[in-house]
């Protein structure tokens, strides 16, 4: 399946329908992955509150597209920042049981709006880039996300068994107590040996300049392929080791910024080319493995001569690059 990441569900209000809107007819996607955040959902302990996600499933439901959600964002009562993992999931779990059994295959919200084409969700994935000090309050802590995976999981299963959860992974290292260099992935089963019960496939966020090349992994030294695409092989092969082999990959996040601050930075024509060349190997080299994919992002956003802001298929205007041709073929071809 062919997506896109394009933030909507958080637009709130009017706004949310006209973006919407604007979004399907520039794009063709028939696939949204969407950040429902903890802390707009549960601004108290147990007190829930649906009214924005409520009325974005209406619009999406009644347009028949299909949503991914990522479950993030910690509340300041959880939490010292938007993006610390707790060291105890017992309240993070509650937050996805809550979630899945609103909006999962027998949600409450579906049961209350009869009249909808039902478009439930059914995957999740659980946290935002947690092997990064960004993902977790300036913490690298595999183990603990691993425990919040097998607890968050436990609980979504019994709101929903049908539900199906990502694991964020990549191809991060850090020092164990040892002082020795130990992948993210490794260290995640040495802390939950059975995480395999706990996962229906792996998040992926493959971005990248070099989409060609792949060195050999070092065991005991850093990794050395940041920037390459084709890492996502060597982080497939750390889960078949671990017995996941049947584990799909989904790229929840990939593309290329049109910025001007950095020399990663690249033209427009060569973002559609690579865009192009991404989706050639999913179809090819990787099509046993790799389920979906969601590019980053719609439109440029703040300064589009950043880094972070020229990721866009489109300008902040709405003006088309390139890349939106390549990306919309792709879209319509896949929700045909």
């Amino acid at each position: 399946m062919v997506g896109l990441n394009a933030n909507v569900s958080n637009w709130g209000g009017a706004s949310t329908a006209d973006r919407l809107g604007a979004v399907t007819r520039a794009t063709g996607t028939r696939w949204l992955r969407e950040e429902l955040d903890w802390a707009t959902v549960e601004p108290q302990p147990g007190v829930f509150d649906f009214s924005r996600y409520d009325h974005f499933m209406q619009l999406a439901a009644q347009r028949r597209l299909n949503v991914i959600a990522l479950l993030y964002d910690t509340p300041s009562w959880a939490g010292p920042a938007y993006n610390a993992i707790p060291s105890d999931p017992t309240a993070f779990s509650g937050y996805v049981a809550a979630m899945v059994g609103r909006y999962g295959t027998n949600g409450s919200f579906w049961a209350q709006n009869p009249t909808l084409h039902p478009a439930p969700i059914t995957t999740w994935e659980l946290w935002n880039e947690p092997y990064l000090d960004t993902g977790d309050d300036g913490v690298y802590d595999p183990a603990n996300y691993a425990r919040l995976v097998k607890a968050a999981a436990t609980a979504g299963h019994a709101a929903d068994p049908n539900a199906k959860f990502l694991l964020g992974a990549e191809m991060q290292s850090g020092r164990d107590a040892n002082g020795d260099w130990q992948w993210w992935v490794d260290a995640m089963y040495q802390a939950v040996p059975d995480l395999n019960s706990y996962f229906s496939g792996v998040a992926m966020h493959d971005y990248g300049y070099d989409m060609t090349t792949l060195n050999p992994m070092v065991p005991g030294r850093p990794y050395d392929n940041y920037g390459h695409v084709m890492r996502i092989e060597n982080l497939r092969r750390q889960f078949v080791n671990h017995g996941a082999a049947s584990k799909p990959f989904w790229i929840t996040e990939a593309g290329w910024s049109t910025c001007t601050d950095t020399p990663t930075c690249v033209t427009p024509d060569v973002q559609a080319t690579n865009l192009s060349t991404l989706f050639d190997e999913i179809r090819h080299d990787w099509s046993s493995f790799v389920q979906g994919v969601f590019i980053y992002s719609y439109a440029d956003i703040a300064d589009p001569t950043s880094t972070q802001g020229g990721y866009g298929l489109t300008y902040m205007n709405g003006a088309p690059k390139p890349a939106l041709s390549v990306f919309r073929t792709q879209a319509v071809a896949s929700a045909g």
